[in-house]
């Protein structure tokens, strides 16, 4: 997993760690793009931060101080909604 193109927070480490590959490579391909900034992938959240799809679970994010994502915490679809 390609990580230059977003930061893990220590947090969210084991949650990134314990996706299937699969997942992995999905969450890859969400920030190596702008897939992450379309509207139906990405919601802004009240607090400044990012919920995005990443197939049934949702991850949350910020933009980091350089301005790269970094993922706070990856939840299951049913705790999400």
């Amino acid at each position: 997993m390609s990580v230059d193109k977003f930061a893990v927070a220590s947090s969210a480490r084991m949650q990134v760690d314990r996706l299937p590959p699969p997942e992995k490579r999905a969450l890859t391909r969400l920030f190596s793009g702008d897939a992450f900034a379309r509207p139906e992938n990405t919601q802004p959240t009240p607090t400044g931060r990012f919920v995005s799809r990443l197939g049934a679970r949702r991850l949350l994010w910020q933009r980091s101080d350089g301005g790269r994502p970094e993922i706070l915490s990856i939840l299951d679809r049913s705790y999400a909604d």
